[in-house]
């Protein structure tokens, strides 16, 4: 049988928290405390949910039916001993980290990652969220289902390696992509040119990603084997050799994609 949540704690108070925690206040659940090392960021987030912001990490174990972590991956595993004793439901947000570093400490634990990137200041259509759930048992699983549904219509179970390459997948698209953007940006600054003139491509090309393959959208002068261009291209770089290199690694990958 499921466990019934209706009150949940976080530990941290950053992007993912912020939005997760006052996601699930709409969605009618109690948010019983927030923690974070930043006790200023605490409050502002307890303010925003109606919560109280906790002192100390083991403050959060009071009262709640669920205890959030959704803090940087290298410190979980600090929060985990800082929350000591508890018997309810404990989860990680994190792609990358195993659900192992919260079952060698709770009976109940598991893991609730949205795969989003999250801003405090650029609200997020929760409900179009994609949440990868796993839990230690069972029922702990259909507890985590259930509070994810009510967030979100796309739920779905993931084990810690399929998480992991989640993870990596969403780093190449998301992560990666943005350093594109920034690289463009920076080469039209230079140039004295303005930067919004990118905005219809790189809104066209995630557009034709989301509704196409993009294997077969792929263009531009590597998928076309246009090497003139290429070579051109390399020559525009040749004061910057960080980017030429990174140019002439992504070439050959688009080459070789499509031999």
């Amino acid at each position: 049988m499921q466990k019934s949540i209706k009150n949940i704690a976080f530990a941290g108070s950053g992007n993912v928290a912020w939005h997760l925690a006052q996601a699930l206040k709409l969605q009618g659940f109690h948010i019983s405390g927030i923690w974070s090392r930043d006790f200023s960021k605490a409050e502002s987030l307890a303010k925003a949910c109606n919560s109280v912001a906790c002192a100390e990490v083991s403050g959060l174990c009071k009262g709640s039916d669920l205890i959030v972590i959704a803090a940087p991956d290298n410190a979980i595993g600090e929060i985990v001993s800082a929350i000591g004793n508890y018997e309810g439901l404990v989860v990680h947000t994190a792609g990358s980290v195993s659900l192992e570093v919260l079952k060698n400490s709770f009976e109940h634990s598991g893991v609730f990652y949205p795969l989003q990137t999250f801003s405090k200041e650029i609200s997020v259509e929760i409900n179009h969220v994609p949440f990868f759930i796993e839990a230690s048992n069972r029922y702990d699983f259909e507890t985590l289902m259930s509070v994810a549904s009510k967030l979100s219509s796309k739920v779905y179970a993931a084990d810690s390696n399929q998480r992991l390459l989640l993870h990596v997948a969403a780093v190449f698209a998301g992560n990666y992509s943005n350093l594109m953007y920034v690289i463009g940006n920076e080469l039209l600054t230079n140039s004295n040119l303005p930067l919004e003139v990118l905005h219809p491509l790189i809104s066209a090309t995630a557009n034709k990603a989301i509704v196409g393959n993009p294997l077969q959208t792929q263009t531009g002068p590597a998928r076309r084997n246009d090497t003139v261009t290429i070579e051109k291209h390399l020559a525009a770089l040749a004061a910057l050799p960080e980017y030429a290199e990174l140019y002439q690694l992504l070439a050959n990958l688009i080459s070789k994609k499509y031999k």
